[in-house]
Formats: C-alpha cells, sequence, structure tokens
C-alpha cells in the first residue's frame, strides 16, 4: 500500500505531499477545513470530534494512508482524503475529498493536488483484483465553485446532481393511510427485514456501495446508533415489509444549530405496493413524530433524476430545495 512523501512544484512554489501522521494531526486538520469552509460559505459546523468519527470509519485503507497533508513552501494549506467502494459487481469508483485554504485558491494549485491525489489511487487500483470499470470520482455542493473548477479543469464531468431538501413548516401535514396495510413499531425481531429492504432501495440506486450490503456487515449496521427505530415509519402487509422511512434526529449536530433539524431518510415503497399513497402516508407520519420532538426542520436527499418522481412528491408535501450536490467522474486509465 502506497504510503510516502512527495514533491512538485507550480508557479515556482515548492510542493510537498505526505501522509496523515496520526491523531495528533487532527487539530491541523479541523483548521484546514474549517478555513476551506470559510472559503465556500459552508454554514455547516465542523469539530475534530466529527473529523475523527470520519477517519475511524475508513474501509480498506487507514487513516495514515488515506489521507494526505499539502504543504506549499513548507505550510500546510490542505488536506484530501482518498478511498474506493464498488458501486457495483464490475465497476469500482476511487474518490477524493479535498480541502484547501481559501489564500492558496488562486496559485493553481488544487489541480496539482488533484492530480497527486490520482496518482495515489491509481496506486491502490493496481494493488486490488481488476474489474472492467474503474473511474476516478468527487462530489461538491453548489457552493464549492473552486473545487468544481479545479475537478472540470481537470477533465472530470458532471454524471449526477442531487437535491437537497428541506421541509420547514410550523405542522406536520396529514395523509390517510392506504387500507390494507398497518404501520407499527419495529420490533428486534423486524431489524433483519428493514436490512434486507434498505439493501434492495440502494441496490436501484445511481450510485451504491456494494460492500455495505454483504450480509457479514448487518451486526455493525445494527450496531450503528444511527439505525435506532425509535422514529422510524415502517408499513406491513401481514408479515411483509411494504415500504419505509427512517427517520432519525442526530442530538450532538442540533447542539450547535438554531433551529433542531431532522432527517427523513431511506424511503422507500416496494414497488408492489407503489401508487397507493404510500410513500406520502409514511413521510408525513416522520414528520408528526419529528415534529413532537421539537424538531422544526426535516431534511432529505433526492437524485434529480429519480425515476419514481419523488421530487415532484416531496415538493407535494412542502419540501424546498435548498442545496444541491454535484457527482464528478473520470475514465482510470490503468
Amino acid at each position: 500500500m502506497l504510503h510516502n512523501n512527495r514533491e512538485t512544484s507550480a508557479n515556482h512554489h515548492r510542493i510537498t505531499f505526505r501522509n496523515l501522521l496520526g491523531e495528533q494531526e487532527y487539530p491541523l486538520l479541523l483548521e484546514l477545513n474549517i478555513s476551506s469552509r470559510l472559503a465556500d460559505h459552508n454554514p455547516e459546523p465542523i469539530t475534530v470530534e466529527a473529523i475523527a468519527h470520519v477517519l475511524a470509519n475508513m474501509d480498506g485503507l487507514t487513516q495514515e494512508q488515506g489521507v494526505i497533508i499539502a504543504s506549499l513552501d513548507g505550510t500546510p494549506v490542505g488536506y484530501s482524503r482518498l478511498g474506493w467502494y464498488s458501486s457495483s459487481c464490475d465497476t469500482r469508483l476511487y474518490f477524493q475529498i479535498s480541502f484547501l485554504k481559501e489564500e492558496y485558491r488562486l496559485c493553481d494549485l488544487w489541480p496539482v493536488i488533484v492530480t497527486e491525489n490520482e496518482r495515489r489511487l491509481r496506486a491502490f487500483s493496481a494493488e486490488l483484483p481488476p474489474v472492467s470499470e474503474c473511474y476516478f470520482q468527487a462530489w461538491a455542493s453548489d457552493r464549492q465553485k473552486d473545487w468544481m473548477a479545479a475537478l472540470e479543469s481537470t477533465g472530470y464531468r458532471v454524471v449526477r446532481r442531487f437535491n437537497n431538501m428541506l421541509y420547514q413548516h410550523d405542522d406536520a401535514p396529514t395523509k390517510p393511510e392506504p387500507a390494507g396495510l398497518e404501520i407499527h413499531p419495529v420490533l428486534p425481531e423486524h431489524m433483519h427485514k428493514v436490512w434486507e429492504a434498505q439493501k434492495e432501495m440502494n441496490a436501484g440506486l445511481f450510485e451504491n456501495v456494494a460492500e455495505d450490503w454483504l450480509e457479514e456487515k448487518y451486526p455493525a449496521w445494527l450496531a450503528n446508533p444511527e439505525n435506532n427505530p425509535r422514529f422510524w415509519q415502517v408499513a406491513w402487509d401481514g408479515d411483509q415489509l411494504a415500504g419505509m422511512v427512517l427517520a432519525r434526529i442526530d442530538e450532538k449536530e442540533n447542539e450547535n444549530r438554531q433551529h433542531k433539524r431532522g432527517y427523513t431518510e431511506h424511503i422507500y415503497v416496494r414497488p408492489q405496493w407503489r401508487r397507493r399513497g404510500l410513500a406520502s402516508a409514511l413521510i408525513a407520519r416522520s414528520l408528526q413524530v419529528l415534529h413532537e420532538q421539537g424538531i422544526t426542520q426535516a431534511e432529505l436527499g433526492v437524485d434529480s433524476e429519480n425515476e419514481s418522481a419523488a421530487f415532484r412528491l416531496y415538493e407535494s408535501l412542502g419540501y424546498k430545495t435548498y442545496s444541491v450536490d454535484t457527482w464528478f467522474r473520470k475514465a482510470m486509465d490503468r
């Protein structure tokens, strides 16, 4: 596995790249991350604890291997996080997430960082079993204009956009439950059926992390504190799971927010129960439960090309788009 320092140059500046040394450098990552967010006018807070959580859950790479710090003339100016996953059995995606301080964005440094990240990702690729399709991938919110420009200048092209939508009303909608279906609390013996439905849902998405849905990952999914059925709304037809909304509240995140926010996530109705108003009923129930907990905003994300017309459904319920995320890809030559 690649683990090294590297030096290059751009516009007469000495650029060096090195791997993260360990947890002792988390405060440095926080400083670089905050500076990058401020440059993008990103109001979302970030903490060293949040960075530590992300780096503790890197699949396939250690944080020392997958986090690369860029320095200009000896001064750390940004960092990137690298990784890979399979979106299907024959497609592997090698991604980079990058942060760069505002005062260094006008010296053509970001394209150099992108290129170095690609070099390292190719080295990771050489150590994995071959698949028929490999791509470099990156994401950007609509605030990250500089990052998007860096990606486009190095050959990345837009492959998808996702709308982040927010429901923020003083009350929650009321929708009737379809006849013949029952919404009741999720018990421990139901959890594996929820897992199976979520796996089925993800298999139909534009992008699916196939490794996350191996049966051996079920215990980790079950232990994930985000998978808390307290706020879930799941509809049943007898013992068959017909549809679900896995709503959640992140109490830690809300400590730093003026308006308390919840999430209406993993909205899914199985094909044989569609066109009966089940999705609307489940979302309405989720919003009511969140509202009872003092939540004034509810967020969800939707593929702008969603073939099930989910976007129009969410708009009809009162959700409005507040930002757009863009997915970029570039073919990897191996």
